[in-house]
């Protein structure tokens, strides 16, 4: 079946995953300029993946969305975990019944990325504490699209205070500014390039600078 292909192609890929703990190297990898994922649409994005494209699926859980699991995967586990087994399980999980969960995004009521971070450490949450049914799945309400609404509405305030606080902690005004269209306007690269008449390359060079920042001023959840 081509969905079990796609499941053992993408468990068994090697995939760099940059260490938890590593303060050096960041919160985890970020999502290339290179790649031509990085241009689309939320709702592209998501037919991407819906469509089994593998290189869509590798982008959308391994680099663009990983620095967010790995957020919420070091509060929640902040004595040590497999993450990218974890990242896996959440592949799997949002695979389910023909990807049936990603298929309740809608992008007029919220963003991707709010809508990733929101169902992620849900999952996250109820791996934590086994909240699983009698087919080793996670439980999961049928009213799941009204559900998810709920929780980007109320799980996500405290996330979201935190990354704030840090911030307008960054002295350099462009720097915090930009880093409040991309991290809390969820605006696109380009606009953000144009906003302050810089290269959209140059935006990726500060989005992970700025990544790296939030690593290290984080400390409550490596």
């Amino acid at each position: 079946m081509p969905g079990q292909r796609l499941i053992m192609t993408i468990l068994s890929k090697e995939i760099l995953l940059f260490a938890p703990y590593d303060s050096h190297r960041g919160a985890g990898s970020v999502a290339s300029s290179a790649s031509p994922f990085s241009k689309l649409s939320d709702a592209d994005l998501v037919k991407g993946v819906c469509g089994n494209d593998e290189d869509a699926v590798v982008y959308f859980f391994y680099e663009k969305y990983l620095p967010v699991f790995q957020y919420h995967i070091l509060k929640l586990f902040p004595h040590g975990t497999d993450v990218r087994g974890l990242v896996d399980e959440f592949f799997i999980y949002l695979f389910e019944d023909d990807w049936r969960r990603l298929k309740t995004f809608r992008a007029e009521k919220a963003s991707l990325s709010t809508w990733v971070s929101v169902i992620s450490f849900r999952f996250f949450k109820n791996y934590k504490h086994n909240r699983l049914d009698s087919k080793g799945m996670l439980s999961v309400s049928d009213n799941w699209e009204s559900y998810a609404g709920e929780w980007i509405g109320s799980s996500e305030a405290g996330i979201r205070m935190d990354i704030e606080a840090v911030i307008d902690s960054i002295q350099n005004d462009r720097d915090r500014r930009i880093a409040k269209m991309i991290f809390i306007e969820d605006k696109d690269f380009k606009q953000v390039a144009d906003r302050f008449d810089l290269s959209v390359d140059y935006v990726y060079t500060i989005k992970n600078r700025l990544i790296r920042q939030f690593k290290s001023r984080l400390s409550a959840y490596r």
